[in-house]
């Protein structure tokens, strides 16, 4: 009779239990080296009086860049008004115009093909060469927006549309707008042509109409990818300063500064990386809390329909 020893075997390596982990790996390591580690210096900059033109000053501050921003920077507070008004307004106008292109280009006529490929095609273009295309649109002498209104008796005279906050930002808008409609299209196109044509069938023979069929089928079905690209869209909106700043740099009087945006001319005009480093480590907590509020009311995953 063979004696116990006490000594565990050693186990066998399990080559299809470790297989996802070896194929993870690579994005694991991705993400640490170009992710987590880059934000991991940014949240330390911001403990850091750190400015360029200054090195020798460079030293641990604690949260004073924090404090600072929240007791002292009224600037801070003007572009997260200004950030809130350019998400919400121009990710609302999308949101609609997206969905209801998407209806529509969901039904079967001639040239649906070229309608789509027109309709999606300012997705494809970069936010500086969309903000360059409409700021030549809004000009003031030479502009497409003057000429046309001229022509139709709206104005008399040439207008500034980026004179005053207003304007500018209701410009700014309206360019964000046409950029970000086809995001929107493409994603409910594809959840609309994943629902059955049985489940409408039913319904209209049960004696549903179109208003009822829209509220009680349509969107529920597709609520989980309204969430997602608004969501998606938001924080894209948010970080934007492309668009923005090729075509209004900000002003006037820094009436369409963004958070983004000021993090951007902190970083690269005043040369205060720690400034700019406790700016843009607020923006990324704000965005993250936002993101996890509004995934939980929006119930993302749970089945919508009745």
């Amino acid at each position: 009779m063979a004696r116990k020893t006490g000594i565990k075997p050693a186990r066998r390596f399990n080559r299809r239990a470790a297989t996802p982990y070896i194929l993870l790996a690579p994005i694991l390591i991705y993400v640490a080296l170009l992710m987590i580690w880059p934000m991991i210096n940014v949240y330390v900059m911001s403990l850091q009086n750190y400015q360029l033109l200054k090195p020798k000053e460079r030293a641990f501050i604690g949260f004073t860049n924090y404090i600072n921003i929240f007791t002292k920077d009224e600037l801070f507070f003007k572009a997260l008004g200004n950030s809130f008004w350019w998400v919400v307004i121009s990710v609302a106008i999308q949101t609609v115009l997206g969905f209801s292109l998407a209806m529509l280009l969901n039904q079967t006529f001639k040239g649906r093909g070229l309608y789509r490929a027109l309709v999606l095609s300012p997705w494809a273009v970069a936010g500086v060469m969309v903000g360059i295309i409409w700021s030549l649109i809004y000009g003031e002498t030479y502009g497409v927006l003057n000429d046309i209104l001229k022509r139709i008796g709206i104005i008399d005279r040439n207008i500034s549309w980026f004179s005053s906050g207003r304007s500018a930002m209701a410009a700014a808008i309206i360019a964000n707008v046409w950029r970000g409609i086809p995001f929107f299209c493409l994603n409910y196109l594809s959840a609309l042509s994943s629902i059955s044509d049985d489940i409408y069938e039913s319904a209209t023979i049960d004696g549903a109409n179109g208003v009822v069929t829209l509220f009680k089928i349509t969107i529920p079905m597709i609520k989980d990818t309204i969430i997602l690209t608004t969501l998606l869209r938001s924080i894209w909106t948010f970080n934007a300063v492309d668009l923005i700043y090729s075509l209004t740099y900000g002003g006037p009087n820094n009436a369409t500064l963004t958070v983004p945006l000021y993090v951007m001319t902190t970083f690269k005009t005043k040369l205060d990386y720690g400034y700019a480093s406790a700016l843009a480590g607020v923006a990324t907590i704000m965005m993250m809390g936002f993101a996890v509020a509004y995934i939980k009311m929006g119930k993302l995953g749970k089945e919508g329909m009745y």
